[in-house]
């Protein structure tokens, strides 16, 4: 099973192509590509930077899922954070999106300045939505019109964790 570690910068190669893989498929992410390798090697060293929670299932070669909760940046905002995750498909599954999450919320949690943890999905993902309530998230609303893939809208679940 793949090591759960903290996000480092020699990751951020790794990390696009996993990235790029899921947002490929059109189905999860809010975007069909991954940026380019220096706009992910800048968010990663700015992460990394900052200490925010961030983690990749790491196998000793590729980076094969990522799980983060990025703090907003406004004042009145810093004390909720942005959830995200991606696995690449063949590890779906197989428990790396539950430690992911985990590692993730733990992090947030100890670290104390962050107090919420938000999320946005697409409603017709089941499997996704069971992993956050797992998490601990709740549902909290619903977005009509929330994600748009190949002009194609879906609805999206807007689900939250306090800590």
């Amino acid at each position: 099973m793949p090591d759960v570690i903290p996000l480092r910068l020699e990751h951020a190669p790794s990390f696009r192509d996993c990235l790029d893989a899921v947002a490929r498929e059109s189905l999860m992410l809010g975007q069909s590509g991954a940026p380019s390798l220096e706009r992910v090697q800048a968010f990663v060293a700015d992460n990394v930077a900052a200490g925010h929670p961030a983690f990749v299932a790491w196998d000793g070669h590729q980076v094969l899922g990522w799980a983060d909760a990025i703090p907003l940046w406004a004042d009145g905002l810093r004390h909720r954070a942005q959830f995200g995750m991606g696995v690449r498909r063949e590890w779906r599954g197989r428990g790396l999106g539950q430690r992911l999450g985990e590692a993730v919320i733990a992090a947030a949690h100890a670290q104390g300045d962050i107090t919420r943890i938000d999320l946005e999905v697409r409603a017709d993902n089941g499997p996704a939505i069971r992993l956050y309530e797992r998490l601990g998230f709740v549902l909290e609303g619903r977005r009509a019109k929330g994600l748009c893939h190949r002009g194609v809208f879906f609805e999206t679940v807007e689900m939250g964790l306090l800590l």
